[in-house]
């Protein structure tokens, strides 16, 4: 059985337009344990009339840590619009973990595709594989709208030059700009790409999560290059 337990809001870091990374540390001290690539249940009760409204989103922070945190799209919906208008010290309620998108450490090849928010859970596996020292070879494409759409900048900068665990990261813009100045990949990620930066990837284990349309799209790519389907885990969301 889960127990909702208050939260307080700790943090609202801004990472992009209409996208905040929200750090809660709950009221009781408690330390979530979960394993990488789980989501919790967030939510928010009505000081005035009682009500509830939950939403799922994955865990961005790594276990061990005394705050969970979530990269959260602000789409104005039940849930979003009150994280919109949220100040720190706020009470919300979290119940966690679910899921089993999990991060399995013993595997150590793995390939990463992140559509958006959907690299949250990402972050979390490879700062836990980071904390843990892991001999792991990760590899992570990663595909956002506009290179202002980048989220966890300073995180995604301090995963290079690792020893251990190795992290290759590739980020490519699906809508580039003539003044982006982007001189990196551009267009949805696709067999010719994954062939290019990942060229191993039948040797890994490939995890995928983001909205519903790229992860289904991913799962088909992945699967049409020859993945073993026992080999592809998936997490995907609609809006809140």
């Amino acid at each position: 059985m889960f127990v909702k337990k208050p939260s307080v809001l700790e943090a609202i870091i801004p990472q992009a337009e209409n996208i905040n990374l929200y750090r809660f540390r709950f009221q009781d001290g408690s330390i979530l344990d979960f394993t990488p690539g789980m989501f919790a249940m967030l939510y928010y009760k009505d000081p005035q009339t009682g009500e509830e409204i939950g939403r799922a989103y994955s865990i961005a922070s790594e276990p061990g840590n005394s705050y969970v945190e979530f990269l959260i799209e602000l789409v104005h919906g039940k849930l979003t619009s009150k994280l919109e208008q949220a100040k720190v010290g706020d009470t919300y309620y979290i119940s966690a973990p679910y899921g089993a998108f999990k991060f399995d450490a013993s595997k150590g090849k793995y390939l990463f595709l992140a559509g958006g928010t959907g690299l949250a859970p990402f972050l979390s596996m490879i700062k836990y594989a980071i904390k843990n020292k892991l001999s792991a070879d990760i590899s992570m494409i990663y595909s956002v709208k506009y290179p202002s759409y980048i989220l966890a900048k300073d995180q995604l900068e301090s995963f290079k030059n690792l020893e251990a665990p190795k992290v290759k990261t590739t980020i490519t813009i699906t809508r580039p700009q003539p003044n982006d100045n982007w001189q990196g990949p551009t267009g949805h990620i696709n067999e010719e790409m994954v062939s290019k930066y990942v060229p191993d990837f039948k040797e890994r284990i490939c995890y995928i999560c983001g909205p519903l349309n790229f992860v289904k799209a991913m799962k088909e790519l992945m699967a049409s290059m020859g993945v073993e389907e026992a080999n592809i885990k998936t997490e995907m969301w609609g809006e809140g």
